[in-house]
């Protein structure tokens, strides 16, 4: 039986105690802080029809509309050669409709007749409209030619952006319209299903 020195069984010690270490963290697996982030409560959205205009490269887009199917809530891709064809308006034109588009998708669109029309249609008949990704600033510039909203963002660049009328109540009893604009400064596709959620809800 080899016979050990002190110094040489502190050496040993200290070599299992790092292998130990070494094997203990090779175990654990990576958190992916992204991935596990809080489920957002879909409750409200549920009463929505989702609708979208798509684009290959606009990865936080594609993730969050991906994210929204996998909470059971369907997104229809819309054809964007067919943006003021009959159908798609009858289609869109609604209260429940939610309608995303990509950030450069809307950017590249802002000067456009038929987007203004498009979007004019959407938002009177009580669709709400959301730019995810990219330059999302720019839904404001095309809202703004639509004649639907005067609103510089302060923020053209956050993550999405988003505008829909709501109808508010007088003294007298009447009615009347008003934009409510949405921020989102978030890059998490859970975070910003919840901030339509609260969006809808008024929290």
């Amino acid at each position: 039986m080899p016979v050990y020195s002190t110094r040489n069984l502190i050496l040993l010690l200290i070599v299992s105690v790092l292998i130990g270490v070494a094997v203990v963290s090779a175990s654990i697996p990576a958190v992916n802080y992204y991935i596990h982030s809080q489920p957002p409560n879909i409750s409200a959205l549920k009463t929505q029809t989702f609708w979208y205009f798509a684009e290959d490269n606009n990865p936080l887009f594609n993730q969050t509309v991906t994210r929204l199917e996998t909470y059971g809530i369907p997104a229809t891709r819309l054809d964007s050669s067919q943006l003021t064809t009959n159908q798609t308006l009858r289609m869109t034109s609604t209260p429940d409709s939610f309608i995303l588009f990509p950030g450069d998708w809307i950017a590249a669109r802002v000067n456009d007749n038929q987007t203004q029309t498009f979007l004019a249609h959407v938002v009177n008949k009580g669709a709400k409209v959301v730019a995810i990704g990219g330059r999302t600033g720019a839904l404001f510039d095309a809202l703004k030619n639509a004649h639907l909203n005067n609103t510089s963002p302060p923020e053209p660049y956050s993550p999405a952006t988003g505008f829909r009328l709501k109808t508010g109540t007088t003294q007298n009893g009447g009615t009347y319209l008003y934009g409510s604009n949405l921020y989102q400064n978030t890059t998490d596709p859970n975070a910003l299903i919840q901030g339509w959620s609260d969006w809808l809800t008024g929290i």
